[in-house]
């Protein structure tokens, strides 16, 4: 999440056993539990995935890989990537997208950041791993993705592991920009930021940023017949619709785009910090979390459901 820097505690001195993630990323066509997902996006071999990092780089690779190996197609031609320039190191937007041959000329696109912070400094040897920011939002997007290989529905769908969000949502203004200049029609934008531990206001729950601004979690509650979907009052406090990735879509197609996630303030006290690891992150309330938007996206996509925006206005940060 793009917010400004909380104190960094170092990291204490624990031999972890990690997934050793070879140049190739070679996964033998075996999915991923959310578990080893999340293990290995957020593992010391990504270097915290700073923009032109060699660590960003074998980063990317896997994701791409991954998408591969589920039978994502590029969006791009023959390429997943969307080359951009992020405060002047070469980085890239991986997109995917599903459903490519079909004749409805309509789009969703469901999308995570991907990036983080890189190496702390002046301590070299301490990372941040940013396994709640965002590997857990990444995970959810490849699962995702994963289960909607397995359904037919009329619309396609854009998948998505931005970067530069940490710098300034450089990465999804660039392919905001991008995909507005070529007219592709979206409907409507997800996009998965901190989910790695369950919310202050209960378990099994999230919450989307710019909650009155469409009736988004009023259709989805309405479909997954329960309150999943929730106001949490720290997003319009702290102005958490235009710090993340959904935001630039917002602004240039004038849809309803939305952050899910479980991250309050409250609940999480690493975020841009070297202690965001693997360990802690909370796997059952991810599963239950990506199962549930899962199921959600499914019934949208198959009841070809119109999401309504309110009148556009700009949130107060």
């Amino acid at each position: 999440m793009n917010i400004e820097r909380t104190v960094v505690l170092m990291k204490g001195f624990i031999v972890i056993c990690c997934i050793l993630l070879s140049g190739s990323n070679n996964l033998s066509g075996q999915y991923k539990t959310v578990a080893e997902l999340a293990e290995i996006l957020s593992s010391d071999e990504f270097e915290g995935r700073k923009p032109g990092s060699e660590g960003m780089r074998k980063a990317t690779a896997f994701v791409e890989d991954y998408f591969r190996s589920l039978g994502v197609a590029p969006f791009f031609n023959d390429s997943y990537l969307d080359t951009l320039n992020v405060y002047g190191a070469e980085s890239y937007n991986i997109v995917g997208i599903l459903n490519k041959e079909s004749p409805l000329d309509e789009y969703i696109l469901i999308g995570a950041h991907l990036d983080h912070l890189g190496r702390s400094f002046p301590d070299t040897a301490s990372i941040y791993n940013g396994a709640n920011d965002n590997a857990s939002g990444v995970t959810a997007v490849l699962k995702v993705a994963e289960e909607l290989l397995k359904h037919e529905f009329s619309r396609k769908v854009l998948v998505v592991a931005f970067t530069g969000e940490e710098s300034g949502l450089v990465g999804s203004r660039h392919l905001a920009k991008r995909l507005k200049s070529a007219e592709i029609p979206l409907s409507f934008m997800i996009n998965f930021e901190m989910i790695g531990v369950p919310l202050s206001a209960g378990p099994g729950k999230v919450y989307i940023t710019g909650f009155n601004m469409s009736d988004f979690a009023v259709v989805s509650n309405t479909m997954l017949n329960e309150e999943f979907i929730v106001f949490e009052e720290v997003e319009t406090r702290m102005g958490l619709f235009r710090r993340s990735d959904n935001y630039p879509f917002y602004m240039e197609f004038n849809i309803p785009s939305h952050t899910v996630s479980t991250f309050d303030f409250r609940n999480y006290p690493y975020m841009h910090n070297v202690l965001d690891e693997f360990s802690q992150l909370d796997i059952p309330h991810m599963e239950t979390i990506i199962d549930k938007m899962t199921r959600l996206i499914i019934a949208l996509l198959q009841s070809e459901a119109e999401i309504t925006i309110e009148e556009k206005v700009e949130q107060v940060m």
